[in-house]
């Protein structure tokens, strides 16, 4: 989940009751189907896309066509079916990470599945894609810490003014990208797979997608791994103040980190020992007095937040960050701490961005609801500044676009039930700072059958970065169908 992680009403859906009543309508839709033809890159995988309906209530009116890829099983006479992929977001990428599967999957995976990624609807391979605006360095740029009323008519007017820029500009589509529309995407894509049921792994946003899946066709599910977990409950103020805090604590640990290893560059500034803690206080505060230089560019506040943010996923990204710090504090040079803001939010050597934030506010903005002015966004601000105080802070200002939407969520906070469908995995991470670790034990128990598999470290997701543990678990649930033990807990 992108939300400063890139940070969920009445239902205007095909079928006016309950979502997991739809899966009993028969569509009005001709069978999906998707043309195949080797991808120019790598002729082992394949290519093509998806033509669904912008509206599923229009079958026959305008259409999106998703981006697909997918890795052929290297056993095709043991080849259990394909598993689709959504590596989180909102603005994720499904087709990168096809695109690496013999790279990043377990081989057995590998041999007895096809691995299919895609980009959901509205992002920048597919077509239409969401546009908003043509330049987001100022939106970037924020101070989403105001300290006077001009910072905080600037964030309400950038805020405003992107709002408005995709109302303006993709007015057509805003209503058609939420995960409503998407889990039906999904559900074509499996059928144009030739799979009777779906087999799943989503990661962070991802979770969301598969939870809403299963609670829509409960009856199509094969398997779903649903790691690092949101919860389907909450309002956007409440996963903002969770996501504060959970960042506030892992930056806590990381600076803890760099004070005990003696190789930590923020141990020695200006050629005298120091305290990492202290280092990084009075850089944020000197980048919030004014920018840094940064190769040409400017480091501020809001750049600042991005980057420490950024590198927080992961404890392996944690030396990159102490590197950029240490950059920063001694050199006065902002250009390491710009280049991880960079990648962060899509910003591409020439100026220009893709659109993972745009596509972030337009799926987020409609799948949960949010405050309904800037002083509601300004109180919890002043609320979660009091609890975290360092990159925490920043945050809730990220929400206030959600605020300003120009279309109503399609869906209020609510538990999923998914009822009939068979027991699905959920993993959570004890130290995740994106998605905290109480929404993985939350989603499990909204889930009928729900297990959830315990992995005990930092960083956001657990399977696929080395705990033995867990990736057994998961590659045996998703070959086998055999679930680990309730309670199940894998150390780091």
């Amino acid at each position: 989940m992108r939300s400063l992680v890139r940070p969920l009403h009445a239902l205007f859906f095909l079928c006016p009751l309950a979502l997991a009543a739809c899966a009993d309508v028969e569509d009005p839709i001709p069978a999906a189907s998707i043309p195949w033809a080797d991808c120019e890159s790598n002729a082992a995988l394949d290519c093509g896309a998806l033509s669904v309906p912008v509206d599923y209530a229009d079958p026959y009116g305008p259409r999106f066509d998703v981006p697909v890829v997918r890795s052929r099983a290297l056993d095709p006479d043991n080849r259990i079916g394909s598993i689709v992929l959504n590596p989180g977001g909102p603005g994720g990428s499904g087709v990168q990470l096809a695109k690496i599967a013999s790279f990043v999957f377990d081989p057995e995976l590998r041999s007895r599945f096809d691995i299919v990624g895609f980009d959901p609807r509205g992002e920048v391979d597919s077509t239409p894609a969401i546009d908003c605006v043509d330049d987001l360095d100022a939106f970037v740029a924020l101070d989403t810490t105001p300290d006077d009323a001009a910072e905080e008519k600037a964030l309400l007017d950038q805020s405003q003014a992107l709002a408005t820029g995709c109302k303006d500009r993709s007015d057509k589509l805003l209503r058609f990208v939420g995960t409503d529309s998407i889990v039906r995407d999904m559900d074509a894509l499996r059928e144009a797979l030739g799979d009777d049921k779906l087999t799943y792994l989503g990661f962070s946003y991802g979770t969301f997608l598969g939870a809403i899946y299963a609670d829509t066709f409960p009856d199509r599910v094969r398997a779903l791994v649903l790691d690092g977990a949101l919860d389907p409950t909450l309002t956007n103020e409440t996963m903002i103040e969770g996501q504060a805090l959970g960042f506030e604590a892992e930056l806590q640990e990381m600076l803890a980190w760099c004070a005990g290893y003696s190789m930590c560059p923020l141990g020695m500034i200006g050629g005298a020992p120091s305290d990492p803690t202290a280092v990084y206080d009075e850089l944020q505060a000197a980048v919030e007095s004014a920018p840094l230089p940064a190769g040409g560019r400017q480091l501020g506040p809001g750049e600042f937040s991005y980057a420490v943010s950024a590198a927080l996923y992961q404890p392996a990204r944690w030396p990159d960050l102490a590197d950029a710090l240490a950059l920063a504090a001694d050199k006065g040079d902002g250009s390491a701490l710009l280049d991880l803001c960079d990648g962060y939010t899509g910003r591409n050597g020439d100026g220009s961005f893709d659109n993972g934030l745009e596509v972030y506010y337009a799926v987020t903005s409609i799948d949960t609801a949010t405050a309904s002015g800037p002083q509601a966004v300004k109180d919890l601000a002043e609320s979660v500044k009091q609890k975290a105080p360092r990159i925490g802070a920043y945050l809730p200002y990220s929400i206030l676009p959600s605020a300003l939407w120009p279309v109503k969520p399609w869906r209020e906070p609510a538990p999923v039930t998914a009822v009939g469908a068979p027991p699905i995995l959920v993993v959570g991470s004890t130290r995740d700072p994106a998605t905290p670790y109480v929404w993985s034990e939350a989603l499990a128990g909204q889930l009928p059958g729900g297990v959830l598999l315990t992995r005990d470290g930092d960083g956001h997701t657990a399977f696929l970065h080395g705990n033995e543990c867990i990736d057994k678990a998961v590659i045996d649930y998703l070959v086998n169908l055999n679930l680990p033990e309730e309670g199940t807990i894998c150390e780091d």
